[in-house]
């Protein structure tokens, strides 16, 4: 009985140790290739093919910029802005806002541009809104839609302030491109 036992045992024993060799000398290739395949990807994901491209950075910086110049030029603002209330204040306030919230949506673009522009973007905002500060605090101005239309008057007078930005993003987006 002995012996019958141990050939029982050899018969199921054998195979199993063969196919838990197969499978460890199987399953160790595999793992190898999949270790040199995530090496490869890693080495590609680390080559200049995914870095981050800095130029097309800072060309969607003027991207922005350009926006951010057309939206907060006084005559176009006034025109998508138009006063809830009679009060000339309130308005003056709601113009502000938007120019201040318009700029701090963009303030990151500063740091793909040079500071000279960055200078530029910031004169023309502050002119803009000291504009709008200086119209609604003069004593002609009675009520909202007398702001507005001294608003409309001023924009040409400042409009030079806005050309310069525009010229300035451009200037600027077209040195990144060469």
């Amino acid at each position: 009985m002995n012996a019958d036992l141990i050939a029982q045992i050899a018969a199921y024993a054998i195979p199993a140790i063969v196919v838990a060799v197969l499978f460890y000398f199987t399953s160790e290739k595999i793992l190898q290739r999949q270790s040199a395949r995530d090496r490869f990807i890693i080495d590609k994901l680390s080559n200049a093919d995914t870095q981050i491209d800095v130029k097309a950075l800072k060309l969607q910086a003027c991207e922005r910029l350009i926006i951010f110049t057309e939206r907060i030029d006084l005559k176009k603002l006034i025109l998508r802005i138009t006063p809830f209330s009679e009060d000339k204040n309130a308005y003056q306030l709601l113009l502000t806002q938007h120019i201040e919230q318009e700029f701090e949506y963009n303030i990151a673009q500063q740091i793909y541009v040079s500071g000279q522009l960055w200078d530029i973007i910031t004169h023309t905002k502050n002119t803009i809104v000291n504009t709008i500060q200086q119209t609604a605090g003069k004593a002609s101005v009675q009520d909202a839609h007398e702001l507005r239309n001294l608003l409309l008057t001023e924009s040409v007078l400042i409009q030079k302030s806005i050309d310069v930005a525009l010229l300035a993003v451009k200037e600027e987006a077209k040195h990144t491109m060469n």
